[in-house]
């Protein structure tokens, strides 16, 4: 059932053969269903200064806005009763529980009703005014009569056809209106050329949200559905005869939209980016119907923007909002410095993740999502489930989540100014005219290689616990493990790389563990920032030489697989390491000293290992004699 508007009508329609027998059987099939009153509805809805002030806003002959091109267009499929909808930018479909079942009979003689209802309101109001007051009490009515819970419910179902077209990708969401609970229900879905049947079964959906309470369905396009036509039959809970159905019910392929943010925290990842919403996130207010001079931003957010800052953790913004004013108010806070890549648009949320997660060239398992907005939470765990997403009530503790447990270093203050310097180096190359290799050769590169120090030992600390993509061995360092390898009774030493170039100083990037016996590397981790800018080709050339000069043929890399560092694999194989193990979790990687490492000359090395540098690195020298001279 739908809304009453002027232009309730029913039109015929004329669908392929084997389009109208599919809808038909399953309106034969029934034996219960609800009948949720469905609107057109907007997911940037700003009543009522949307009125006024935005750009897409075409008024219904009720007053309220025309979402879809021509209202909910109300057409027959032979004896079967549906509805065609052109979907403009905003779109979405809205209904409203709980609901109960009623027999299919009995559904036919209401909605019959109500389109003689509907009719007369539309031909007898004597104004614009009285009819709108007229149908508004007359969708009310309708709401309330399909009102209660069934427990014999057993899907709901969402029936289309699609005209010669790509598929049209949908979100389907069950929203509790009680504010006490943040759960929520959202399954995405495809709309294909022909005819569509997508079911749910009921219990899926109710473990998420109590059917019992009052609750928003909403059907929502994804992505640029604008001037897209679909014709809707059977959107309702349903109870079919007994047989029918049971196979073709869809089960979610990832129903984790209700997690609670507790559960999230509990997995105690560490996070290395954090994506903000702005709209009463990081300020009170919304943009587009506040205006920047209503805005107030939020003390405790803006606090814990620039304390993550501080410790090293990336951030980054995705809005709803027109960029070049998003922006603007960013610059009038101070705060615009803060975020790097910021994905301002309409697109959903979970495009605007990926973009970032791709400029920054970090995983979306480190990402931490925060929204106030129930459905943009919604959407983001069910497209990108490796994100973490949490509510903006958990703000007030996100610096006491273990998600952010990282220690402070000068190179984690320093962090973002490292990616914004990065992305200069982008920009240049991006203008340069010249291939990547010439480039990079003027970049000039520099790696100093020195051992770990008291000064660098934190460092080193914070790089064993947030490295994972490029981490040979997957071992995670304690600061007491680092500082056994700076005694004189260590079996291994370890190495600190430190990198820079014209642009700016990436700080420090590496850390190599080396058996003191054996031309062995234990471990080997580096920052994703330097990758493929030929610094691992360097510094092995530079060890190999080490290496080859007290005699040895072969070089070792221990190797443990992990989920996160197959990269490692993949650079290992670019330099010329082969596997050797009967293991595919654990092994060696050996490669022979006489090959050269290609590009190695790319980057400048200095050595800091040997004597005659500054102050301190005699005793860096005495470690590395140790470990590459023969025992």
């Amino acid at each position: 059932m739908y809304e009453t508007v002027e232009y309730n009508k029913l039109h015929a329609v004329c669908l392929p053969a084997d389009a109208e027998r599919k809808f038909q059987e399953l309106a034969g099939a029934v034996t219960a269903r609800s009948q949720i009153v469905w609107g057109e509805h907007c997911t940037e809805c700003a009543f009522p200064a949307c009125y006024s002030n935005c750009e897409f806003y075409t008024p219904r002959a009720d007053l309220h806005c025309r979402r879809f091109a021509e209202g909910i267009v109300q057409v027959s499929i032979g004896e079967v009763r549906a509805a065609k909808i052109r979907f403009r930018k905003w779109a979405k479909l809205e209904g409203k529980g709980p609901v109960h079942l009623i027999s299919a009979n009995r559904a036919v003689r209401r909605e019959a009703a109500d389109r003689l209802i509907s009719r007369l309101i539309v031909r007898l109001a004597p104004s614009q005014t009285m009819y709108a007051r007229a149908a508004r009490l007359w969708n009310i009515w309708k709401d309330w009569r399909t009102a209660g819970y069934s427990a014999q419910t057993s899907v709901f179902v969402v029936e289309a056809w699609l005209g010669a077209s790509p598929s049209i990708g949908f979100t389907l969401t069950f929203l509790p209106t009680d504010d006490s609970t943040s759960n929520l229900y959202q399954r995405r879905f495809e709309i294909c050329e022909g005819y569509n049947r997508i079911l749910i079964a009921c219990e899926e959906i109710a473990a998420h949200v109590d059917l019992r309470g009052r609750f928003l369905v909403q059907i929502e396009p994804v992505g640029d559905s604008a001037g897209r036509e679909v014709i809707f039959g059977l959107v309702d809970f349903l109870r079919f005869e007994d047989g029918f159905g049971a196979t073709q019910i869809v089960p979610s392929l990832t129903p984790r939209a209700s997690r609670e943010p507790k559960e999230l925290v509990k997995k105690k990842r560490t996070a290395k980016c954090v994506v903000w919403d702005l709209d009463n996130t990081i300020w009170h207010g919304t943009l587009a119907e506040d205006g920047p001079e209503a805005l107030v931003p939020d003390p405790v957010a803006v606090s814990t923007i620039v304390e993550l800052d501080s410790r090293g953790i990336l951030q980054s913004i995705a809005s709803k909002n027109d960029p070049e004013i998003t922006l603007a108010t960013l610059e009038k806070f101070k705060l615009r410095e803060y975020f790097l890549f910021p994905q301002i648009g309409w697109d959903p949320k979970s495009d605007s993740l990926k973009r970032i997660a791709e400029n920054l060239d970090i995983d979306l398992n480190t990402f931490v999502f925060i929204d106030d907005q129930p459905f943009e939470r919604g959407e983001v765990v069910e497209t990108l489930p490796m994100v973490t997403v949490l509510p903006d009530a958990e703000i007030p503790r996100l610096l006491t989540s273990p998600l952010f447990d990282v220690p402070a270093t000068a190179e984690s203050a320093k962090r973002r100014s490292m990616y914004q310097v990065e992305e200069l180096r982008q920009s240049t190359f991006t203008g340069s005219g010249t291939d990547y290799l010439t480039f990079l050769y003027g970049c000039r590169i520099q790696l100093v290689i020195e051992s770990v120090s008291g000064g660098s030992l934190e460092r080193a600390y914070e790089l064993s616990q947030r490295t994972n993509q490029l981490n040979f061995s997957g071992l995670r360092y304690s600061r007491d493990d680092l500082a056994r390898l700076m005694g004189p009774e260590s079996k291994s030493v370890g190495l600190i790389l430190r990198c820079s170039d014209k642009f700016g100083d990436y700080g420090i990037i590496g850390m190599c563990v080396l058996d003191r016996d054996r031309p062995q590397i234990d471990s080997f981790m580096m920052s994703c920032r330097v990758q493929r800018k030929r610094v691992e080709h360097s510094f092995f050339s530079w060890l190999a030489e080490q290496l080859r000069s007290r005699g040895e043929e072969i070089m070792r890399v221990r190797y443990r697989k992990t989920e996160r560092n197959h990269a490692s694999v993949r650079m290992l194989e670019e330099l010329g390491f082969e596997y050797h193990s009967r293991d595919n979790e654990e092994g060696m990687f050996v490669r022979r000293l006489d090959l050269p490492f290609e590009e190695a000359d790319v980057v400048q090395i200095v050595d800091r290992t040997r004597v005659g540098g500054q102050r301190g690195e005699q005793r860096c020298e005495i470690g590395l004699q140790r470990t590459l001279t023969p025992g």
